[in-house]
């Protein structure tokens, strides 16, 4: 008479393998901005921004899960995340979950391209303060009255950022 299989027994206090975070491919985090990366960018700053902040409130920086998941549940391109994280998630972090997928990423030379492309070359911009002055309405007031009384904040472009035309 054979005896029937035995079961595997589960090992106590196992913990399931933790999943990557997704990062784009290396070739979406070049630094030469098309077309549908300088919109995806864009969509990151004037739409993603405020939806972090709307579910997790105002941080110094979100997690990658947190600034991935938002993207995917506000349909945003999920083809140019890095730049995402480059904007929502410190440089450590940014760093890291490439360093983890194997991807070398240019964070300062990423960073200046966003600055040059949206921000008047001000490579001290704050995507997370640019997300709650979206967030609170008072973008155009700001951008009515440019000028040093706002600090960098008169260095986004705003009619760019929100297609005021």
């Amino acid at each position: 008479m054979t005896q029937p299989a035995k079961e595997p027994r589960p090992k106590p206090y196992g913990f399931a393998p933790e999943e990557p975070v997704y990062v784009s491919p290396a070739a979406n985090c070049t630094t030469k901005l098309t077309k549908e990366k300088k919109q995806a960018v864009k969509t990151y700053i004037r739409d993603l921004g405020p939806e972090l902040q709307k579910k997790y409130g105002k941080k110094p920086h979100y997690t990658p899960e947190q600034v991935r998941e938002t993207a995917l549940v506000s349909a945003l391109s999920v083809d140019y995340m890095c730049w995402a994280y480059l904007l929502y998630c410190s440089q450590p972090v940014f760093h890291s979950i490439h360093s983890a997928a194997g991807e070398v990423c240019d964070y300062t030379a990423m960073r200046e391209v966003v600055a040059g492309t949206f921000f008047g070359g001000n490579l001290g911009f704050d995507a997370i303060e640019v997300a709650a002055t979206i967030a609170s309405g008072s973008a155009e007031a700001i951008a009515s009255t440019a000028g040093s009384a706002v600090g960098w904040l008169a260095d986004v472009d705003w009619s760019g950022l929100l297609d005021w035309s």
